[in-house]
């Protein structure tokens, strides 16, 4: 187990609230503005296979195209060698959901906001009044827009790099890649993701796979930097 992971179990296990949190059953059903109440620190398990039902919420049936099957043969192959969190780059998405640590919901009126305490500490800004996908590509990230659908936040991503995985297993994409992803806070201490990927370089046809997040009042994100010079980096197994 490296650096990270300890950390992880460290901020799992002992965490102390910097402020007051109220317990998860006191959490409203809505905020101040009306809308559904996803705000909380959250954690999943980490995502190693968003396709394989020992991490994720099922298993699915990968539907690749000849390129992305190459691709993820190779990487498959050489167990990950060039995995680009290696290199300290931003994680991507849907990578970035399934990470160990937690994630940090903030909503204010027509926005929300996901602060992400792995990998490249970084964050998301989602506007939720209609506004359409700006004109920024080769993003990271990706470009987010989104809307409420009852009770679940749905966010459009568009507008990626090709430098990132799917996935810690290596699942490919291309810069084509258009993702969906659904927040429903199903019960008060669980949120339920669910990512849709269509991406036609790498796959034949869109398909799904869904995570789960839980709360409790003592966890909370903390600072996390991912440095150039990884000196983890050649312990990576490899060939």
């Amino acid at each position: 187990m490296n650096a990270h992971m300890w950390k992880w179990v460290v901020v799992t296990a002992l965490a102390v609230p910097l402020r007051a949190q109220a317990p998860a059953s006191a959490v409203p059903g809505k905020t101040s503005d009306g809308d559904p109440n996803l705000q909380g620190v959250w954690l999943s398990k980490w995502i190693v296979n968003m396709t394989d039902g020992r991490y994720a919420e099922k298993t699915v049936d990968v539907p690749f195209t000849d390129w992305g099957r190459k691709l993820w043969e190779e990487r498959t192959d050489n167990l990950q060698a060039h995995d680009p969190t290696l290199k300290c780059w931003p994680t991507g998405l849907p990578r970035q959901a399934g990470t160990p640590y937690p994630m940090q919901i903030v909503q204010s009126r027509n926005l929300v906001v996901i602060l992400y305490e792995g990998a490249a500490h970084t964050y998301r800004i989602i506007p939720t009044d209609g506004q359409p996908h700006g004109k920024f590509d080769q993003l990271w990230m990706g470009d987010s827009t989104g809307h409420w659908d009852g009770n679940t936040l749905v966010v459009d991503v568009t507008n990626f790099n090709d430098k990132t995985w799917l996935d810690s297993a290596g699942h490919p994409h291309s810069d084509q890649l258009h993702i969906v992803e659904r927040y429903t806070r199903s019960a008060p201490d669980t949120l339920m993701y669910e990512v849709t990927i269509d991406d036609p370089v790498a796959y034949t046809r869109p398909w799904t796979t869904t995570y789960k997040y839980t709360t409790n009042p003592k966890l909370q994100i903390m600072e996390y930097w991912c440095t150039e010079n990884n000196v983890d980096a050649p312990h990576s197994v490899g060939k």
